[in-house]
């Protein structure tokens, strides 16, 4: 079975926090108040969402209504979850999953080996899925220990389907209404987790990011994501702020007619002239680190890349003698991601102390072509190969033709195999990594935790776990 590095295995002692939960003994009830920017179009976990925010909404609140048969542990590797074992033969061929007993639908039906097959079925066509006595048999096709990692994927949640179309699952909580902007859930009271504290969670759709803020500030909602830029304000108001490991990559990506040969060693020069530090501390009051790489160590635990060869760089005075051409670029910017637009416009002021003129653009529509973009992408929290692959995925077919001429890595590549793709993604610096940045929520006044934070190292949210300190 693969895991994480010991980096990642140790990193619930490192991962950042702001404010901690009260002594106070938890209690039961009331109606805790959610507001996302994403919207739940669907609650069937193989579907895919159409926007960031939306897929950002489905990976946060489905998993508190349907559940993994294995999930990834808040400190890194693997841990039970409507599993209670796991095991393959000594070919890796052939996977048998143990159920965890007494596991009761959100209909009050018990779980069964046969509807965990039939979801399984559904969700992996590619496997074959049987059941041999109380065990699900899962033959992938070819030798792989990846078949865990892909069970701890949303799209693996065990959803049992009704000839009605209604899907029911096993998670603390169930969905009690849906509507377009909003929707509330209700705690499931014979989950085999024992009963949430809370009685609901209401969660407003749809909401505008910029108004995000202004909830939690006029006590409008408990719980909402909030921007690194926000803890300052939000910490003058007397709210609290707590965050995940570095799990969102900003990072540098040139344009194909600026990523020649030719243009090498202007890339560098603006790649070496990025204050990471400041950005980190400044602009996202340190809920970010710089990034050596495009996958933090936390999470690869190998070495750090040395991003910039400045013997292949250029100095000011050789920046100066450029033609104007050469040394004016156009970073381009997704017009409504403010936090983007913040680092983008520090990476200008950088660049111009190293002699370039860079002027950040963030169109609304059509716009003359960039010369490099300032992309997000957000790291899940599995293995190296596999977040190295959903990265190269993410930077899309085109750019990908002049970044580099391999595939992804395949579930199962070693770890030095993508300790090179990466190095080799890295080379020639048409991508340059910026920060490695956290996931960060506000709470409001009311919201406490009892076991563990709301929010854990991988950016799940655990609202079982929550409670409020006053009547809704």
């Amino acid at each position: 079975m693969r895991r994480f590095s010991p980096l990642f295995l140790a990193a619930v002692s490192l991962w950042l926090l702001a404010g901690e939960s009260g002594a106070a003994r938890p209690r039961y009830g009331g109606t805790l108040r959610v507001a996302t920017a994403g919207v739940v179009r669907t609650f069937d976990p193989t579907a895919a969402a159409t926007s960031p925010d939306d897929a950002a909404a489905m990976r946060h609140t489905l998993p508190l209504v349907f559940e993994t048969l294995i999930a990834v542990g808040p400190g890194g590797g693997l841990r039970p979850m409507l599993a209670s074992s796991w095991a393959a033969d000594g070919q890796v061929t052939r996977w048998r999953i143990r159920l965890r007993e007494g596991v009761r639908l959100h209909d009050g039906s018990t779980l069964d080996v046969a509807r965990a097959v039939d979801s399984l079925r559904i969700s992996h066509k590619e496997w074959h899925v049987s059941a041999d006595g109380e065990a699900i048999v899962i033959e992938p096709g070819l030798a792989s220990t990846d078949v865990p990692w892909a069970l701890a994927d949303l799209r693996s949640a065990i959803a049992v389907r009704r000839p009605s179309g209604e899907i029911l699952g096993t998670g603390p909580f169930l969905v009690a209404q849906q509507g377009p902007n909003r929707l509330l859930l209700r705690a499931h009271d014979d989950y085999w987790g024992g009963r949430a504290f809370l009685d609901a969670v209401e969660i407003d759709l749809g909401r505008p990011t910029a108004a995000l803020l202004a909830d939690l500030e006029l006590g409008r909602t408990d719980f909402a994501a909030v921007q690194p830029t926000d803890r300052r304000r939000l910490s003058q108001r007397g709210l609290r702020t707590v965050a995940s490991r570095p799990l969102q990559l900003f990072t540098l990506i040139f344009e194909g007619h600026r990523a020649t040969a030719a243009d090498e060693a202007v890339r560098r020069a603006i790649a070496s002239s990025l204050d990471r530090a400041a950005i980190c501390r400044v602009l996202l009051q340190d809920y970010a680190e710089p990034a050596d790489g495009i996958l933090p160590r936390w999470l690869s635990g190998y070495e750090p890349f040395v991003l910039e060869r400045r013997d292949r760089s250029l100095s000011r005075a050789e920046v100066a003698r450029l033609p104007p051409a050469r040394r004016a670029l156009t970073l381009r910017v997704d017009p409504s991601d403010l936090v983007a637009k913040s680092i983008a416009e520090r990476i200008a002021v950088d660049a111009r102390a190293a002699g370039f003129t860079l002027t950040v653009q963030a169109p609304a529509g059509l716009a003359p072509r960039p010369d490099l973009r300032l992309l997000r992408v957000r790291l899940a929290p599995t293995t190296p190969e596999r977040a190295l692959a959903a990265f190269m995925g993410a930077l899309g077919p085109r750019t990908l033709t002049y970044v580099s001429g391999e595939p992804a890595p395949a579930p199962d590549t070693s770890l030095p195999e993508v300790h090179r793709v990466e190095r080799d993604l890295l080379e020639r610096s048409i991508i340059v990594p910026v920060v490695h940045a956290s996931e960060v929520y506000g709470l409001g006044e009311r919201l406490d935790w009892w076991n563990g934070p709301v929010v854990g190292a991988t950016a799940a949210w655990d609202l079982a776990n929550a409670w409020l300190r006053t009547g809704s």
